[in-house]
C-alpha cells in the first residue's frame, strides 16, 4: 500500500506535535513575575508569620546579634548610642558625689554638706575677734558677710524696728541682748532701729552687705556712751503737789498693759510714752517656774509703773515639742492681772513658739512673784 503510506506518516507527526504541545500546557512557566505566581507550598505559612504578599519591607536586622546587613541594603556605621557605651570613671564619680545615699543621716549629711562648701571658692570664714561700737547719737554701721551670720550684742534686751520686706535682703533674730543678722544677698544700706526694752532707748543701725564686708568680725558690740547714759539716768524730783497729780492721772491697768504690748510689738511709729507712765528697771535673767506644770521659758524683758501700779512684760517661749495654750490660770504670784498677748504657742523650734505675758501688780516684779 505504497500509495497510502505519505498519509499515514503525516497522521503520525501531527498527533506527536499534539501530544507534545498537551505536555507543555500543563507546566507552568519556571520564571514568576509577581508574588502571586509563587506556588503555595512555597510561601511561609508558619503560625503568626504576616502574609509575604503584603509584607514586603527590609529585613530588620537590629536583633541579629552578628549585625550583618542584608544584601542590597547599606550597612549601619553610626556609632552606637550613648547609652551603650561604657560609662567613664570620671562620669561615675561625679554621679556618686552629687546622689546622696537615702540611708545617709542628719549627721552625715550635714557633714557631706559641709565638706562641699568648703571645696567651694567665694566664701571665707568670718574674722575671729568682737568689733566694739560706742553709739553717741550717730548710726551704728553693720556690716554683714553674705551668707553669714554675725551677732550684735546691744546694751540690754531690745526690739527691733524693721521695713516690712527686710526678709527678702537679711534675717533677723533678736533673744535677749543678741541679734542674729544674716544677709541674703549683696545690698545696699538698710536703717533699723533697736530699741531697748529697759529704758527705751533707739539706736539706728545701718546694714549693709558688699564685696567689702566680707572681712567682717564675726561679733559685734554696741555700748551706750557716758553722756547718753548720764542723760538717762537724771530725773528731775517731784515735789509734793506733783506727786499728788501724777497719783491722780495715773494709768490704770488696762492702759498699762496696753503701753507694754505697744512697747514690745507695735511699729516704731506707733510706740510713744504717755506722761503719766514711765519705765522702771527689772531683772532679764530667766525666771524658772513662773508658769506651774508647763515646759515654758520665762523671761522679763521690761517693766513700767504708773501711779502704784506696775506692769511687767515676760517673754514665754515654749520648750515641748507640742503646742500650748498658755495657762495664765498657773502664773504664780500675786498678780491683780494676767494678759496673754497671744493665747496660744506653737512646738518648740516653730515661729510660733514664743509669746509675752503682761503682768500686773502692786509692787515691782521682784516682791510679787
Amino acid at each position: 500500500m505504497p500509495s497510502n503510506f505519505p498519509l499515514r506518516s503525516l497522521a503520525c507527526a501531527a498527533l506527536i506535535t499534539l501530544g507534545v504541545l498537551s505536555m507543555l500546557s500543563m507546566h507552568r512557566p519556571l520564571c514568576a513575575q509577581t508574588i502571586d505566581d509563587i506556588p503555595a507550598p512555597l510561601v511561609d505559612i508558619t503560625p503568626g508569620a504576616s502574609d509575604a504578599r503584603n509584607d514586603m519591607k527590609p529585613r530588620d536586622t537590629a536583633g541579629d546579634p552578628t549585625g550583618a546587613p542584608d544584601l542590597g541594603e547599606s550597612p549601619d556605621l553610626s556609632p552606637p548610642p550613648v547609652s551603650a557605651r561604657a560609662a567613664s570613671p570620671s562620669s561615675r564619680k561625679a554621679t556618686d558625689e552629687t546622689v546622696e545615699s537615702p540611708e545617709l543621716g542628719t549627721a552625715a549629711r550635714a557633714v557631706r554638706a559641709a565638706k562641699r562648701a568648703d571645696d567651694s571658692e567665694g566664701k571665707k570664714p568670718l574674722r575671729e575677734g568682737t568689733e566694739r561700737v560706742v553709739f553717741n547719737r550717730r548710726p551704728v554701721g553693720v556690716a554683714l558677710p553674705v551668707g553669714q551670720e554675725r551677732l550684735i550684742t546691744m546694751p540690754g534686751p531690745s526690739v527691733l524696728h524693721v521695713p516690712t520686706d527686710i526678709e527678702v535682703a537679711v534675717r533677723l533674730e533678736s533673744i535677749g541682748r543678741t541679734v542674729y543678722a544674716t544677709a541674703l544677698r549683696p545690698f545696699e544700706t538698710i536703717r533699723i532701729i533697736a530699741e531697748l526694752v529697759d529704758t527705751g532707748e533707739q539706736i539706728p543701725l545701718d546694714l549693709v552687705a558688699n564685696e567689702g564686708t566680707v572681712t567682717a568680725s564675726a561679733e559685734m558690740e554696741v555700748f551706750l556712751s557716758s553722756s547718753v547714759s548720764a542723760d538717762r539716768k537724771k530725773e528731775p524730783a517731784l515735789s509734793t503737789d506733783d506727786q499728788e497729780q501724777e497719783q491722780q492721772q495715773a494709768a490704770d491697768m488696762v492702759e498699762l498693759t496696753r503701753h507694754a504690748a505697744r512697747a514690745l510689738y507695735a511699729p516704731r511709729r506707733l510706740a510713744y510714752k504717755p506722761s503719766n507712765i514711765s519705765q522702771v528697771g527689772v531683772d532679764t535673767q530667766p525666771v524658772d517656774g513662773l508658769i506651774a506644770g508647763a515646759l515654758v521659758e520665762t523671761t522679763p524683758v521690761g517693766q513700767w509703773r504708773s501711779g502704784n501700779l506696775y506692769v511687767t512684760a515676760v517673754v514665754v517661749r515654749n520648750r515641748s515639742k507640742f503646742a500650748l495654750e498658755v495657762p495664765l490660770e498657773d502664773v504664780r504670784g500675786q498678780w491683780l492681772s494676767a494678759t496673754a498677748q497671744h493665747g496660744r504657742i506653737g512646738p518648740a523650734g516653730s515661729e510660733t513658739d514664743t509669746t509675752a505675758i503682761y503682768l500686773v501688780c502692786q509692787r515691782a516684779f521682784e516682791s510679787c512673784r
